[in-house]
């Protein structure tokens, strides 16, 4: 009987044994993913350039976009193969807009009443629902999803998909980003 006792002893220490090692290493595992971890960051304050492709059934239009997102005020510039526009939206729903071929021609538009809708692609507080950041994010207004994927090196947004049904209606690539304090 004692040899026995001995045989469960010895299996009993070793599956401790196992247990053990595969604990250690799992709480390696753990503390090396975590340390190595930076989160995605969704900028509130930031400028950028990006290609943007607005898609219909029968046409595909690209503008190149710079961005200046300050306090929920945005500077935007969109230029396309023909011409260039300026659009500052400022606080009180005010809208300044001018065109490169007629630079001294600037209007300025109060109460407008589309600003929400051209600035929506481009403000990512729309996403900001989560406390910890995945590299893929989507969120579905209703009528558009909206894919917003984060770069692996800079952890800023890289790109947003915006989706009629399962239909790419735009497509926004960032080339950069900036923080802005």
């Amino acid at each position: 009987m004692e040899v026995s006792a001995g045989k469960k002893d010895v299996h009993e220490s070793w599956y401790d044994m196992r247990l053990t090692a595969l604990l250690i290493v799992l709480m390696v595992l753990l503390s090396a993913c975590a340390s190595g971890d930076k989160p995605f960051i969704l900028p509130l304050n930031y400028s950028g350039e990006a290609l943007m492709k607005v898609y219909t059934d029968k046409t595909e239009n690209d503008y190149k976009v710079n961005i200046i997102c300050r306090d929920g005020n945005y500077s935007i510039r969109t230029e396309s193969e023909n011409e260039a526009w300026n659009y500052a939206f400022v606080s009180g729903n005010r809208c300044i807009l001018n065109n490169d071929k007629f630079p001294e021609s600037s209007v300025t538009i109060e109460n407008f009443k589309i600003k929400d809708s051209l600035i929506y692609d481009f403000d990512f507080g729309k996403f900001d629902v989560l406390e910890e950041i995945p590299e893929e994010l989507i969120y579905w207004d209703g009528e558009y999803k909206h894919v917003l994927n984060f770069s692996k090196e800079t952890f800023l947004p890289k790109t947003i998909h915006i989706y009629d049904k399962d239909k790419l209606v735009k497509a926004i690539q960032y080339e950069t980003i900036r923080i802005e304090e």
